[in-house]
């Protein structure tokens, strides 16, 4: 469907339910079927623009799906406007309404930093096997990683990868990720997790139980629809990309001295690390 928006014929604007969902570093958008169509165009400007026009330069993605998120908006929140265009199969020219949202911005750019790992700069590669690979993992961490901040080595210590049950070369088993961190005292607020990927399994990531001294959170959810793969050949640095989650830690599951994050694989297959760390409010 190329140069569909260029093509000089009349547009009509239809109400497709478009949804927009404000994430850290992306914006998730969402929309009903405009009918037998065989690909949609998902165009996109900075700002809060109106009465534009899509064109070629406006173009972010084709989809032949109904969902698309816009990735690489960094942490600190911008704002776009978009509008989804398409031809029928009955020769219909359809575009919905311009629809304006602004990403989230992260907590590592407002927060403090209590506790982190890694450096937050989209390439993980400050973090241990990185460099040497995923085969490496089960004889580098036979007993998963185990790090204590202030006194570990990221390059070391934290593995850049985490496998999961489904992960033959890793055992096939769950795999628990440890992050030891110090309080002096407990804050009046809730502290915040981020947790930043830089690849994950297109669609096996499945999620990761989170908990704070025993206490179990929200859980993370890794999955996204890609496409078809064929799943066997999907390995750490061929995956679905980068990915942003971050979720509050209740102060209530807070104590004085040792405090201890547990990141638990134990659904789905790997994902791999940017960085992880804990952030004051």
């Amino acid at each position: 469907m190329s140069d569909t928006a260029e093509v000089s014929v009349p547009w009509h604007v239809a109400d497709r339910g478009f949804v927009l969902v404000p994430e850290v570093g992306a914006i998730r958008l969402s929309w009903k079927p405009f009918g037998p169509v065989s690909a949609y165009e998902v165009h996109g400007v900075q700002g809060r623009r109106e009465n534009w026009s899509p064109n070629s330069a406006t173009l972010l993605s084709v989809t032949t799906g109904t969902r698309f998120v816009h990735r690489g908006l960094g942490p600190r929140s911008g704002t776009w406007s978009y509008r989804i265009i398409a031809v029928t199969s009955h020769g219909e020219h359809l575009m919905t309404t311009i629809a304006v949202a602004s990403s989230r911005t992260s907590v590592t750019v407002t927060g403090r930093p209590v506790a982190v790992v890694g450096a937050f700069d989209g390439n993980g590669l400050d973090l241990a096997i990185s460099t040497s690979g995923f085969v490496h993992y089960r004889t580098t961490f036979p007993g998963d990683v185990d790090f204590r901040y202030g006194f570990d080595r990221p390059d070391r210590r934290w593995s850049y990868v985490q496998p999961g049950p489904e992960d033959a070369w890793a055992g096939r088993r769950s795999h628990r990720f440890r992050l030891r961190f110090d309080l002096d005292e407990i804050p009046t607020d809730d502290l915040d997790l981020a947790l930043w990927l830089v690849d994950r399994h297109p669609t096996r990531a499945g999620s990761a139980s989170i908990a704070v001294n025993g206490q179990a959170l929200e859980s993370l959810l890794f999955d996204e629809t890609v496409g078809e793969v064929h799943a066997s050949l999907v390995v750490p640095g061929s995956g679905a990309g980068p990915a942003h989650f971050e979720t509050a830690v209740p102060r209530e599951a807070l104590r004085l001295g040792e405090n201890v994050l547990d990141i638990a694989k134990d659904h789905g297959s790997w994902i791999a690390y940017d960085a992880v760390g804990i952030f004051a409010r």
